[in-house]
């Protein structure tokens, strides 16, 4: 693995604001180009991985996880947050699948698919509400510190938006709770519209404007202004969307632990 100079800044930076080390690693297994752990309690190191099969130069991505870390450290020890998916929230989506009118009863379904179609579809959303809104600040951050690194973040994004529009399918639109649907395509209209400014295509996010969401994401991106650009201010972002899709009480921000040696 040969990384970039200034994905070896970007690393060492985060490991000088942290006080952790940061390990980069191919993860052959992942179901998605990149993930990282943060390091917290006994685990004393951020943990980045990346999928050497679908991506042959990782440096936009590590150093896109890099920011969310450092956004992290950005705030007091006192005032830092973790993002996590409520009980209440899982089970909500369990009762618009098994709902008399839900796909869960239409598709007949059994009992274990379900579930997991219900996981799926929960854990998918809280990603969606978690990592776009303060993706935004990262990717912005990376565009403005670290231009070279611009085309493999083009590459990346438009790769993303290919996926994202996928659920625009019938198919999605069968196993999919309306709740569930509207708020997905609402975020990825959202992150088209977003793009499509900064690359000057407005034709990114015409098929959410065909399929009636474009309106949504921009009121999404509207937030983005109204709410500064600190990463103090990244909890309020993200409940600022969360109110807008009423997704209230699907989450809960619960208090950062700390790596500590013992």
């Amino acid at each position: 693995m040969t990384l970039r100079e200034v994905t070896r800044t970007v690393i060492n930076r985060v490991e000088s604001v942290s006080g952790c080390p940061v390990i980069v690693s191919e993860g052959h297994s992942l179901k998605t180009l990149a993930a990282s752990r943060i390091a917290r309690g006994r685990n004393t190191f951020h943990s980045i991985s990346y999928n050497p099969s679908a991506v042959s130069e990782p440096d936009y991505l590590i150093c896109y996880q890099c920011g969310f870390i450092l956004r992290l450290f950005g705030v007091p020890e006192s005032e830092r947050v973790d993002f996590a998916g409520t009980l209440e929230g899982r089970e909500i989506v369990n009762r618009l699948l098994s709902a008399p009118d839900g796909p869960g009863q239409k598709l007949k379904l059994s009992t274990d698919s379900i579930s997991a179609l219900r996981d799926q579809l929960f854990d998918g959303l809280m990603l969606q509400l978690r990592s776009i809104p303060i993706g935004f600040r990262v990717d912005s951050w990376i565009l403005r510190e670290y231009p070279e690194l611009a085309q493999l973040q083009r590459d990346m994004v438009m790769r993303q938006m290919k996926d994202n529009v996928a659920a625009l399918s019938p198919e999605i639109k069968k196993i999919a709770p309306k709740k569930v649907y509207q708020s997905n395509l609402s975020m990825s209209a959202a992150f088209a519209e977003f793009w499509a400014k900064r690359f000057s295509e407005p034709t990114l996010s015409l098929p959410y404007k065909a399929a009636g969401f474009l309106a949504a994401g921009e009121e999404l991106l509207a937030v983005l202004d109204e709410i500064p650009d600190a990463p103090s201010a990244d909890r309020e972002l993200i409940d600022a969307w969360a109110d807008r899709l009423s997704l209230g009480g699907w989450y809960q921000w619960i208090p950062y632990e700390s790596p500590h040696d013992s």
